[in-house]
């Protein structure tokens, strides 16, 4: 019986919603490494019955991951060949040509008796997602003088527009991260240049206080924007800077990422991710077993935000000239809290929010929708918000995004130039460091760090600033498609609004 009371025979799903409903018993009480282990790792004997499978092909560098649910190996191509019955080839990215890769250029297949004991096999098929898909508007020199820069959006316009005026965080003991894979590195001089230009307002620190993984190479714009923003929203926490290398031996960096998290027993209670793909490009399979990492994370205490993608609704056309909407995933995902993007209605206003309609939303075609926004989601869905036609989305599954921030006209320093860049890559490290000020306010009284949001979120739908003017989220500008439309309260767009910081955190210290 693990120590936090709850019972070793509770499954994963049971468990996260003890530990992140503030109505149960259990609210707060979450699990250390250990604990999850126990309560997740597979029957000794599948793990036998598996390396004796792998052995028999001389298959045996391989090691178990500390939760003993990941298996990895090093083997040559030829042995893959006929481990999995299929053949390999060279993958090279049609833009980024030094992405190349060894992938599966058919089917795999695995005996029976094994094919039930796994869930899937990585590093055969996935191609990895390349690149950033954060749109420059504007590159210029640093200007000598910032006091009356007015034009765009940068720490002060974020930390007035969400109340935190000179609120920092003050717990030594907090602390956040960032996410970062495929040779996205950020620059500490950039971050240091953009900390004494923009974070004059406010005490902050000027360096990362731990790096994970490798930083050293071409700076990236994502990574310099998730540093500069979530070290500006969440002032004064201490921040990791958590990188998957590049491409090392064909894997995958966000599968790599996962697992590295399942190894290491003191992780940061929040991360920022900005990364997705489309559900209709992975395998269910696939998905599913990453939802359950995050239920992994989830049950540990930590909170992962993902951007919600900026396709809007998305669309995907159909031989037979028919669409659907296009869901992202992990921005799908029930067990992560996802961020979609708003803009100011004016170009020099910092008074009001619009949706953004490049904001990624609406419903998975994978997971059902979570009991935590059920009543919620029926909300929107029987007012008297136009909707889309039924045929282009599901409406019974998991809703997103869950919440928003600003996401259009960003400053960032990169190679001592500012660049103006655009996309829900810019609200989620926003909305990442208000959270750590709410976990700061938690623990300095004393109180746990809010773990996995969306109860907590859902339960306290007016700690947000309510975003109803906008257009409808793009889907196909090619035929006049349309996706949804933002209304009062949760919308597809923007999910509840922005956070205001002070209803946060008074929010956040009821329970």
């Amino acid at each position: 019986t693990p120590s936090s009371g709850i019972n070793a025979e509770y499954g994963l799903e049971e468990v996260i919603w003890s530990v992140s409903d503030h109505r149960s018993g259990q609210y707060g009480q979450f699990l250390s490494l250990d604990q999850v282990t126990q309560l997740v790792q597979p029957h000794p004997q599948h793990i036998k019955d598996v390396l004796l499978w792998l052995h028999h092909y001389k298959v045996d560098k391989c090691s178990l991951i500390q939760t003993r649910d990941f298996i990895k190996c090093r083997l040559t191509v030829g042995v893959a060949e006929q481990l999995l019955e299929t053949k390999f080839g060279y993958f090279q990215h049609s833009v980024e040509r030094d992405h190349v890769i060894i992938r599966a250029s058919q089917e795999y297949t695995v005996p029976k008796r094994i094919a039930s004991k796994l869930d899937f096999i990585g590093g055969v098929h996935r191609l990895p997602n390349v690149g950033s898909k954060l749109k420059i508007t504007q590159k210029m020199p640093v200007p000598e003088d910032l006091s009356s820069f007015r034009y765009g959006v940068h720490p002060d316009t974020l930390r007035k527009r969400y109340n935190v005026s000179d609120n920092v965080a003050t717990n030594t003991n907090n602390s956040q991260a960032t996410a970062q894979f495929l040779k996205q590195y950020y620059s500490p001089s950039d971050l240091k240049e953009f900390m004494n230009h923009f974070g004059k307002g406010f005490p902050h620190l000027k360096e990362i206080s731990h790096e994970v993984g490798p930083n050293s190479g071409k700076t990236g714009l994502e990574a310099n924007l998730d540093v500069q923003y979530i070290m500006s929203l969440g002032a004064n926490v201490s921040t990791t800077f958590w990188s998957t290398g590049g491409l090392h031996e064909g894997q995958e960096p966000f599968l790599e990422w996962l697992m590295d998290l399942s190894n290491t027993s003191q992780i940061p209670p929040i991360f920022s991710v900005s990364y997705g793909d489309h559900e209709r490009t992975l395998s269910e399979e696939y998905m599913r077993r990453i939802s359950r990492e995050f239920q992994k994370i989830g049950v540990r205490g930590v909170s992962v935000l993902f951007a919600s993608g900026d396709d809007g609704a998305g669309s995907h056309r159909f031989e037979d000239e028919s669409y659907t909407f296009e869901p992202d995933f992990p921005a799908s995902s029930p067990y992560v809290t996802t961020v979609g993007g708003t803009m100011f209605t004016g170009i020099f206003t910092d008074v009001n929010e619009k949706g953004n309609d490049i904001s990624g939303g609406g419903f998975s075609n994978v997971f059902s929708m979570p009991k935590y926004q059920m009543e919620t989601v029926s909300g929107y869905l029987n007012s008297s918000v136009k909707l889309p036609d039924s045929k282009y989305y599901n409406s019974s599954n998991r809703a997103y995004p869950d919440v928003s921030a600003m996401s259009d006209d960003f400053w960032i320093i990169i190679n001592r130039l500012m660049m103006n860049v655009a996309g829900t890559s810019a609200a989620t490290p926003t909305v990442a460091g208000l959270i750590a000020m709410a976990n700061d306010a938690r623990l300095n009284a004393g109180k746990p760090v809010l773990g996995f949001l969306n109860p907590f979120i859902y339960q306290n739908p007016d700690i947000f600033f309510d975003v109803t003017l906008g257009d409808p989220s793009q889907a196909c500008w090619l035929d006049d498609l349309e996706g949804y439309n933002l209304s009062e309260g949760w919308d597809p767009v923007t999910g509840f609004g922005t956070p205001d910081y002070h209803r946060l955190v008074t929010a956040a210290m009821k329970y």
